[in-house]
């Protein structure tokens, strides 16, 4: 009797202790692919890219990892269509297999090598680099900052991609001023600082 007792204080405190958290709420992928759609920088015409770095890309059917497609992967050098990318750094794509099918989803933009848009004439990877930093410039400044931490995110998002936005264009005008594809591309870009 007087073990229990002695047990009964120990459990009190034991009962003041915050209980363990709870585990995150499962990622709704559906919801998430639609809002990143929605947000993300459109690429009109799309663009082609090619798979780099080492192993397998899944696809996801969400821009989180959550959201990964443990059977449905492309591997580097593979030819994918990018449609748009977000600023959390995914890319919304399509492969076309050997035998035709089509696979739509996202994929970690980092492990893509631009190229240029379909249906235009191959770029100089620098230009197609630049004319991508141009319209994600153009996506973050033109975002509605709804809160301060939005506001925030905007900020940060604007330097990285936006500074040096000028020069860096008036150099690959002056660069390419001998390609006229190159130049054709870079004509309708504006200055954006």
């Amino acid at each position: 009797m007087d073990r229990i007792l002695r047990l009964v204080p120990l459990y009190g405190l034991l009962s003041l202790l915050p209980l363990p958290a709870q585990a995150d709420a499962p990622v709704d992928c559906d919801t998430l692919s639609d809002n990143a759609s929605l947000e993300a920088g459109e690429y009109r015409p799309p663009l082609e890219a090619k798979v780099i770095g080492e192993g397998r890309l899944h696809f996801h059917s969400g821009p989180d990892a959550a959201c990964k497609n443990n059977k449905l992967y492309v591997i580097p050098g593979d030819g994918l269509t990018v449609y748009a990318s977000s600023d959390k750094g995914w890319a919304q794509v399509m492969y076309i297999a050997k035998d035709g099918e089509d696979y739509t989803g996202w994929v970690e933009e980092k492990r893509l090598q631009l190229g240029g848009h379909y249906g235009g004439t191959q770029l100089p990877a620098e230009v197609t680099a630049f004319i991508q930093r141009h319209e994600e410039c153009l996506h973050f400044a033109g975002e509605e900052p709804y809160d301060a931490e939005r506001r925030a995110e905007l900020e940060k998002a604007v330097n990285e991609v936006c500074v040096g936005h000028d020069r860096q264009l008036g150099s690959l005008r002056e660069q390419y001023k001998n390609d006229p594809d190159a130049l054709q591309a870079l004509a309708p870009l504006e200055n954006l600082e």
